[in-house]
C-alpha cells in the first residue's frame, strides 16, 4: 500500500488496453520471428509502463497492474459475452495468440521481477479490479474520517469510457482521474453527461463486447443479423424516464441485462472481496537488481540506461 502524509494512492493501469495500444503502433515489426516479436513486446510494453510511472508516480503513487482473469463472471450471467473478439481477430493478419501469450507470460514476470503490485483474479477482468480498487479507496479514505487535509489520489491509466461512472460516488469523492493513452489527454466529464453516458450505453449495448441494444435479442452478433435499431426519439425516451420507458417485458428484460454487464456497482461481492484480498497481498518483490538481470535476461538493453525509472 503506497502511501504520502497518511493519503493512500494508486495509479490503476488497465495492463492489456494500455499494452496493446503501445505495440499496434509497431504493426509492421509485429510480422518478424517469433522472438523478434516477443521482444518488442516486452521492451515496448515495459517502456510504456515506466513512462507512466515518470510522468506520475509523482503525484498519484504506485502502479497497480490491473490483468484480465482466465474467467469472466460477465460471461456466466450472458453467454455471448465478447463472443466475436476471436472472430475478429481470426480475420486480421496479426498473430494475435502470440501478442496475448507474451503478454501472459509478462505478467507474471512483471510481478517477480519489478517494483510493481500486479493483480490477477479470476472470473475478474482489468475493468473489474479498476472499479473494485477506486472504490476500495474511498472505503479506506483517511479524508474522509478527517484524518489528512486531502482526499487520496486515483488515477486511472485507460481509455475505456466506461470508466467515466467511477467518477461518481460512491466510487470517487472528486479525487479520481482518468488518462486516455489513445487521446493522449485526461477524460473529464460531468455528473449529468456520466449519467445520460450510463443510460445511453445501457440501451444502445456495446458492439465490441458483443452485448445488444435492448430492442435486440442476446444472439444477435453471434447469428449474424442486424440489430433492431434505437431511435432518437426512443433513446430520448429512455434518457428522460430510464428504465421507465421500455413498453414491453422483453425491454425491460434486456435493460436489465445490459445494466448488469455495463454498470460497475452490480460486481458480484465474491468477486470484489477476491480483488482486494489480491491487491493486499501480491507486494511488489521486485528491486534494482531483479529489474536488471530481466532486462538482460530479455534482451532489453536499450532499457538498461533508464533502469532507476523502474
Amino acid at each position: 500500500m503506497y502511501s504520502v502524509g497518511g493519503i493512500l494512492i494508486m495509479i490503476l493501469v488497465d495492463y492489456s488496453q494500455v499494452a496493446l495500444a503501445a505495440i499496434l503502433t509497431f504493426q509492421r515489426e509485429l510480422k518478424g520471428t517469433e522472438s523478434e516479436v516477443k521482444n518488442l513486446i516486452r521492451h515496448v510494453t515495459l517502456s510504456t509502463l515506466k513512462s507512466y510511472k515518470k510522468k506520475h508516480a509523482k503525484e498519484y503513487g504506485e502502479l497497480v497492474i490491473c490483468c484480465d482473469g482466465r474467467k469472466y463472471w460477465r460471461r456466466e450471467v450472458f453467454e455471448h459475452y465478447k463472443a466475436n473478439r476471436k472472430k475478429m481477430r481470426d480475420n486480421s493478419d496479426l498473430d494475435w495468440h502470440l501478442i496475448f501469450d507474451t503478454l501472459n507470460e509478462m505478467r507474471q514476470e512483471i510481478a517477480d521481477h519489478f517494483p510493481w503490485r500486479v493483480v490477477h483474479v479470476d472470473r475478474a477482468e482489468a475493468d473489474d479490479i479498476i472499479a473494485v480498487m477506486t472504490e476500495w479507496a474511498q472505503e479506506n479514505d483517511l479524508h474522509a474520517e478527517g484524518l489528512v487535509e486531502e482526499p487520496q489520489k486515483i488515477l486511472i491509466l485507460s481509455s475505456d469510457k466506461d470508466f467515466k461512472q467511477l467518477q461518481l460516488a460512491p466510487f470517487s469523492s472528486g479525487n479520481v482521474r482518468q488518462w486516455s493513452p489513445m487521446q493522449r489527454k485526461f477524460i473529464n466529464a460531468s455528473k449529468q453527461e456520466i449519467i445520460n453516458f450510463t443510460v445511453e450505453h445501457i440501451v444502445k449495448g456495446d458492439t465490441g463486447d458483443g452485448i445488444p441494444n435492448i430492442l435486440s435479442k442476446d444472439d444477435v452478433f453471434v447469428a449474424g443479423n442486424r440489430q433492431t435499431p434505437v431511435s432518437s426519439k426512443r433513446l430520448t425516451e429512455f434518457m428522460e424516464r430510464g428504465i421507465d420507458a421500455c413498453r414491453n417485458d422483453e425491454e425491460r428484460r434486456n435493460w436489465a441485462r445490459n445494466a448488469k454487464l455495463v454498470a460497475f456497482d452490480n460486481i458480484p461481492e465474491d468477486v470484489k472481496q477476491s480483488i482486494v484480498k489480491t491487491y493486499l497481498s501480491n507486494k511488489p518483490k521486485g528491486d534494482k537488481m531483479t529489474v536488471m538481470n530481466y532486462l538482460m535476461e530479455h534482451r532489453c538493453r536499450l532499457l538498461l540506461d533508464e533502469i532507476e525509472e523502474f
